[in-house]
């Protein structure tokens, strides 16, 4: 279990990084918020101290299936998928190695056969700021939002009913696409999960750039995966975060502009809502 644990998370951070994002892990369990596994505590940096120095200074008396995984063989992972980026070896072939190796029980027959092309989901979304709330909106069309589109507008009059600014672009108005390659050694892990963890990882990033009580997901694909796997994507429910932030499933705008029951529940379901921003501008 931990080493299946462990690849995920190894591809997760390679995909990170080939979207140019940093990576960070606690340390320790963090004050208000969901505890850590240990093993993810335990992640070592590239930059940590040999494995042989790490085992002799872990005290021989501890049982063996209490230890965290060994230092060494999560950083040769992390530095095979690496390698493998760039020298366009299949990731999938890497991570079956290194899971052979680790535990000399599975062979390569049992591992699970890669994504189709089919189980890769496409979508683009549009990530704005508005005071306290975060807003991830669907693009149908694929294209970001330009201020003169009616759906925009539209937006911006919703905004100013619930006494919220206008919208301000984040990630210098670029969407979030995709998937994020279409071809290479990680084209064909760009499942469903990884989309999913990836679209929460950036909506995380930003909540701890400036505080954040609210997202709002503008759409069904917005809903699908910014919520967790197991959640159901209920139109206008709230659904736990990270901490003190909520998710919000709001109709897409395209929705909105196209359905006339949708504005009315919508300006109720805001009423309710507004004086938890509103007391934070």
């Amino acid at each position: 279990m931990e080493q299946a644990l462990l690849e995920q998370e190894t591809r997760r951070q390679a995909m990170l990084q080939v979207m140019g994002l940093e990576v960070w892990l606690p340390r320790q369990q963090l004050p208000h918020a969901a505890p850590s596994a240990d093993w993810l505590i335990n992640w070592p940096p590239v930059t940590e101290q040999p494995a042989a120095a790490v085992q002799t200074a872990a005290p021989a008396s501890a049982p063996v299936a209490s230890r965290p995984p060994p230092p060494d063989s999560a950083r040769s992972s992390l530095q095979q998928v690496r390698q493998a980026l760039e020298a366009g070896v299949p990731i999938k072939s890497v991570t079956q190695e290194s899971a052979v190796t680790s535990t000399a029980k599975v062979p390569d027959s049992s591992a699970p056969p890669a994504p189709a092309a089919a189980d890769i989901p496409r979508f683009s979304l549009q990530l704005l700021r508005s005071g306290p709330c975060l807003l991830l909106a669907d693009l149908p069309l694929g294209e970001a939002f330009q201020t003169s589109d009616p759906d925009f507008q539209l937006l911006r009059d919703v905004l100013h009913a619930a006494g919220l600014p206008p919208p301000q672009l984040l990630r210098r108005g670029e969407p979030i696409r995709w998937p994020l390659l279409s071809t290479g050694a990680l084209a064909g892990t760009q499942d469903g999960a990884a989309a999913r963890a990836s679209v929460r990882d950036l909506l995380e990033h930003e909540t701890s750039q400036q505080p954040i009580t609210f997202i709002w997901l503008l759409g069904p694909r917005a809903m699908r995966f910014a919520n967790r796997a197991d959640e159901e994507a209920e139109l206008f429910a709230l659904t736990p975060f990270l901490g003190h932030v909520r998710l919000w499933n709001v109709p897409s705008l395209e929705a909105l502009m196209q359905e006339r029951t949708l504005k009315p529940q919508l300006w109720q379901h805001l009423q309710k809502l507004m004086p938890h921003w509103n007391r934070h501008d």
